[in-house]
């Protein structure tokens, strides 16, 4: 089932903050807003609830963020200036250097691409565009200029600043924004053995390297805010998915971030492609789903956990699973050592027609034993099954019989039919080694 991821923010740390921690497999914190202090304090609250819930921590990165301290109205087609500067400036400060910008650039945006810029200038840490809409600019969003590539050195160097920063604080997972490659997870998991490293793709150098920086990690998220930004957004959906089935085919969890149900941000009901796009990745099975602003800012942040803690338990409920059968069960038994506990002859069938190394079957059925000397690689003992105890009866009859059962491996499937049914299913399937039945 799809697990809820939350952030915290103003709206929510009050006295209603145990009904989202409650609802919230993980809780999130965005440290590249509020202070360390506010950071320190909400992680108390939440331990005082329960201990054991998993606390993410994003720590800031090399992501350009605006330093404006009072919100700013911005006109369509008003040419704004953007420098990192440590100096006075007429124009909008922000909070990094800007990265490395590909060639023939034309536009750049804020705010995970929610208000354009044609780029008309750009020199050492200084770019210059003229805005396509008009918006109301918030302090510390983000700057994205597309496929630009971000200085690795000066991403480790904050990382370890901020981390040397909060070494007293009380977290169990760090999110790493704009991952370029596998090195530094490699670096901060040495430094930080007990932590859980999220990595963020969010660039395309980091889809490029994508494989090498979901083995490092412990799980990844993609932030299709940053990602549609910075690749385009004709690209998002071709990426996510790639990303998701790389990280589902290596065996990592995957977070997907940015907008899942921006709708209930000002609403009670979710829209229809809000609705749409939470099914595309429930059906791709998705580990967690992250709010953001939903719980962060919105003041309609309790409505948004109820109404999706309640659509994913009717998915789980909805979705009907059933047993596997015995043809899927005994379709990987292709030539390996098999013993079979079956009292009537159950599920020989189901395997007669596989090239198994080898075939033992414990059985009362006689008629089973006389046809079972007639195919290759197969044996049978006629035993009498118990009605109680039926643990110590199996150890006991391979025990015993253990020069037959191993004798063409030193391990074996055991598969154990206890309770046949119609189309017959295997209760049990182990696999057992002949090292734990020597005296």
């Amino acid at each position: 089932m799809t697990k809820i991821l939350s952030t915290i923010g103003p709206v929510s740390e009050g006295r209603q903050l145990n009904y989202l921690i409650k609802n919230s497999e993980i809780v999130r914190l965005n440290m590249s807003h509020n202070s360390i202090e506010w950071h320190s304090q909400v992680i108390e609250k939440i331990k005082k609830f329960d201990k054991k819930k998993l606390i993410l921590i994003d720590i800031p990165g090399v992501k350009p963020r605006t330093k404006n301290e009072n919100k700013i109205k911005i006109n369509k087609g008003q040419k704004i200036n953007f420098k990192y500067t440590n100096q006075n400036y007429n124009g909008i400060k922000i909070s990094n250097p800007l990265p490395k910008l590909k060639k023939n650039i034309k536009k750049f945006s804020l705010s995970d691409g929610s208000h354009t810029f044609k780029l008309t200038k750009s020199e050492n840490n200084f770019i210059q565009g003229i805005s396509e809409q008009n918006f109301i600019l918030n302090s510390g969003k983000g700057l994205n200029i597309p496929m630009s590539i971000y200085d690795d050195q000066l991403q480790e160097k904050k990382y370890l600043k901020f981390l040397k920063k909060i070494s007293l604080l009380d977290y169990d997972c760090i999110g790493l924004s704009f991952i370029q490659n596998s090195k530094i997870i490699l670096k901060l998991k040495k430094l930080y053995p007990n932590k859980l490293f999220i990595s963020k793709i969010e660039n395309y150098l980091g889809y490029k390297n994508r494989i090498s920086i979901i083995r490092e990690s412990d799980a990844i998220m993609v932030d299709r805010g940053d990602l549609s930004a910075e690749v385009g957004i004709s690209k998002l959906s071709e990426y996510t998915d790639r990303i998701i089935q790389d990280t589902k085919n290596i065996g990592k969890p995957v977070i997907i971030a940015t907008e899942n149900l921006n709708s209930l941000i000002y609403e009670t009901s979710p829209s229809k492609s809000d609705v749409v796009n939470l099914d595309n990745y429930i059906s791709k099975n998705v580990d967690y789903l992250m709010l953001s602003d939903e719980t962060a800012t919105s003041k309609n942040w309790k409505n948004t956990i109820h109404w999706l803690s309640t659509y994913l338990k009717k998915k789980i409920k909805n979705f009907k699973s059933k047993p596997l059968t015995i043809e899927e069960i005994s379709k990987n038994l292709q030539h390996q050592n098999v013993v079979l506990f079956s009292k009537k002859g159950f599920f020989f069938d189901k395997i007669a027609n596989l090239e198994l190394k080898n075939l033992l079957v414990f059985t009362e059925n006689n008629r089973l034993i006389k046809l079972l000397k007639l195919k290759k690689n197969s044996e049978s003992i006629y035993i009498k099954f118990p009605k109680k105890h039926l643990h110590e009866f199996l150890f006991k009859s391979i025990k015993k019989y253990k020069k037959l059962v191993f004798k063409k491996d030193k391990f074996a499937y055991l598969i154990n039919v206890i309770f046949p049914r119609k189309n017959s299913r295997a209760n049990s399937i182990s696999i057992i080694e002949e090292k734990d039945f020597i005296k």
